[in-house]
């Protein structure tokens, strides 16, 4: 028998290595999240998503396969929102449909301070569904909303494989991507979570989003500030930090902390971060970057978080090859400069319903004697179908008093007035 014992601590030894080895991830997968990349262990699992992009979050769903479904499923949520069962205390005012492939409804609630308004919209393409839903909107701000919606949003919201890294300018997410060269500042976030069999309780997060207020304390300053409540200082006094300081990754200049924590039950819990900060306000090319590492997040029997299977150097390991991994999608050079270069020439017209030629600031006739929704020069994507006019008649006065506005569709001819560099959208 003591002979024997030599043997199995190398053989333990030997497992422990591999393992180690196996952490060194030659064989990855990448994922587009958001307008970045990041590679994970071929075995890892999607635990979850998040979305948000310029007027509210974003839902997936696959249960419409074709565009009579599609059409299907919508007449019965507009049967729904006529019998009063949105949400909210809202009342459905309007509905509109872009072709087969885009139904917004539009809400209306009448306040104390005046009417509230807000919209349900959703996109088909390719047996995918995308669904976006935000409400408190001033009228006036209501009429802004909608113009950025149904032009800078849906249009250029498309089907996308889970597997497809798309190689134009643009935003990733569950199941689609938004045609965008993020010139135009806006806010948007992505989140993905992975699992792994091999390790349960294991959970892996990239965020990003961008920036709405500048001045936030960095990581290492939020760890640091502030008195420990006498309650948490046993707590406290058992972390164990393995590595902090700064940290550059792939061009973002950032700070990581890695640290592990008691779990109350006799052994520490893995609590691994890097933070790179965003520089500038509403910039979707720069935003806040968070990679997290955590174990501990599955409970056993007993309630008690499951024990780490990984050892602190295979976590540090598999915390460093995934952060290492992170970058900004790269994308053609020659795609992004169509979007972005002037190619089209000042005084260009396009049709109603044909797509825009040029990404710049166009109006159209029927904006010099009325005044139209989104303004009297709007901001169109190359690319994009060209919209209908939608002109604004005079209220009435029952009309002012209730906040209500009609409008009346004009297909018209469109001329483009300015590139994105020479125009004030004001």
């Amino acid at each position: 028998m003591a002979a024997k014992i030599p043997l199995i601590l190398w053989v333990g030894l030997l497992t422990l290595t591999c393992e180690a080895k196996d952490l060194q991830m030659s064989d990855m997968k990448t994922y587009c999240v958001g307008r970045y990349l990041v590679d994970l262990p071929m075995d890892a699992e999607i635990n979850g998503q998040s979305y948000r992009y310029e007027l509210g979050q974003i839902g997936t769903n696959t249960s419409a396969q074709t565009t009579e479904s599609f059409q299907q499923t919508m007449e019965a949520r507009e049967a729904e929102l006529k019998s009063g069962k949105q949400r909210g205390g809202y009342n459905l005012s309007n509905v509109r449909r872009q072709g087969m492939s885009t139904w917004i409804f539009e809400f209306e609630q009448k306040l104390l301070l005046g009417p509230s308004t807000g919209f349900e919209a959703h996109v088909w393409d390719d047996g995918v569904t995308f669904s976006m839903e935000e409400t408190g909107y001033e009228p006036l701000k209501f009429k802004e909303v909608l113009a950025e919606l149904q032009t800078n949003v849906l249009s250029n919201l498309h089907a996308r494989h889970p597997d497809d890294i798309p190689s134009q300018p643009g935003f990733c997410l569950k199941g689609g991507f938004i045609k965008n060269d993020g010139s135009h500042p806006h806010y948007e976030s992505a989140g993905m979570s992975f699992k792994f069999a091999q390790w349960p309780g294991v959970l892996v997060t990239l965020q990003t989003m961008t920036v709405t207020r500048l001045g936030e304390m960095k990581l290492l300053q939020r760890m640091d500030s502030g008195p420990v409540p006498e309650a948490f200082k046993d707590l406290v006094r058992g972390i164990r930090f393995i590595r902090r300081g700064e940290r550059s990754i792939n061009g973002r200049d950032g700070e990581e902390m890695l640290s592990t924590v008691p779990s109350g039950n006799g052994y520490h819990l893995h609590d691994f971060r890097w933070e790179a900060h965003g520089t500038n306000l509403n910039d979707p090319l720069k935003p806040t970057v968070i990679v997290d590492l955590e174990s501990g997040m599955k409970r056993g029997d007993d309630g008690a978080p499951v024990r780490p299977r990984l050892t602190d150097e295979q976590a540090v390991a598999l915390f460093d090859a995934i952060a290492n991994s992170v970058r900004l999608r790269p994308v053609d050079d020659a795609v992004s400069a169509n979007m972005s270069t002037p190619i089209a020439p000042l005084g260009t017209l396009a049709r109603t319903g044909t797509p825009c030629p040029q990404t710049g600031w166009w109006t159209c006739p029927e904006a010099v004697a009325n005044e139209i929704e989104g303004g009297h020069r709007q901001r169109f994507e190359a690319g994009t179908a060209m919209p209908v006019a939608k002109v604004l008649p005079k209220r009435s006065f029952l009309e002012r008093l209730s906040g209500r506005q009609r409008t009346h569709d004009v297909n018209t001819v469109w001329k483009l007035i300015a590139y994105d560099a020479d125009a004030d959208p004001a």
